[in-house]
């Protein structure tokens, strides 16, 4: 390979040096992320990002309120989960919670008060979202997350059915519930809540990190290319 300019070369050779091992270093597990386990750069900036994400996603209070409109609002209901054991699951949380239901191949049959109904399914999310699956396995004997996704598959469903049924608010709702709630508790499930302001030098760091990262790999590809000779230069303009 032919170097032109020696001086951008060395720039552009030494830059992504540079880079390279920084990234190593960051795919070492010299951070700390949750619960003072030891883990690469990326799990720690994800566990910072999920505890301040968690912080303003409680939406909790606010689907218990809206789900009092739905007393006494009765649900007769077949749910296709798409698997012989969730349906079996399903069934068993439900009359677990003294609800009517059976499991039939991949359905389950099940009948109440939607309101009672979604009022348990947001307990177990937000016992998940506070960290207490505990309390959900010990119940269930389940383990905690296969509870949450038994009760996700089966809100699905009812979503589809109750727009079957053209009862589109319920259907709403039960979505809402799915999206909210469950999911939520789902996916924070083990994560310590923060507030943002009490890592903003983190945060701070972080963003800055990035935008010199990232310029660091720029500068390092234009000063090698610009070392062995490559330029970029605007075309001429051809005349009619």
């Amino acid at each position: 390979m032919l170097v032109h300019d020696k001086k951008h070369f060395s720039m552009g050779i030494t830059l992504g040096i540079i880079f390279m091992s920084v990234l190593g270093y960051m795919f070492s597990e010299s951070f700390t992320g949750a619960h003072g386990k030891k883990v690469n750069a990326f799990h720690a900036s994800d566990n910072l990002f999920n505890s301040i994400a968690k912080g303003s996603t409680n939406y909790f209070p606010r689907l218990k309120h809206e789900n009092e409109a739905f007393k006494e609002h009765p649900i007769d209901l077949t749910l296709h989960v798409g698997k012989e054991d969730i349906a079996q699951n399903g069934a068993q949380i439900l009359i677990k919670n003294g609800i009517p239901a059976r499991a039939d191949a991949a359905t389950v049959i099940m009948q109440g008060d939607l309101n009672t109904i979604v009022s348990l399914a947001i307990q177990d999310a937000e016992h998940m979202f506070n960290n207490e699956g505990n309390i959900l396995s010990t119940k269930y004997g389940l383990h905690e997350k296969e509870v949450l996704f038994v009760w996700w598959k089966m809100f699905k469903s009812m979503d589809l059915e109750l727009k079957h049924h053209k009862d589109f608010k319920a259907a709403k709702f039960v979505s809402e519930v799915a999206k909210r709630g469950i999911e939520v508790g789902y996916n924070f499930y083990g994560v310590v809540p923060q507030d943002s302001t009490s890592k903003a030098g983190m945060l701070t760091f972080s963003l800055t990190f990035y935008v010199v990262y990232t310029l660091l790999w720029g500068f390092a590809i234009f000063y090698f290319f610009e070392g062995i000779g490559l330029q970029m230069s605007s075309g001429k303009k051809k005349e009619m």
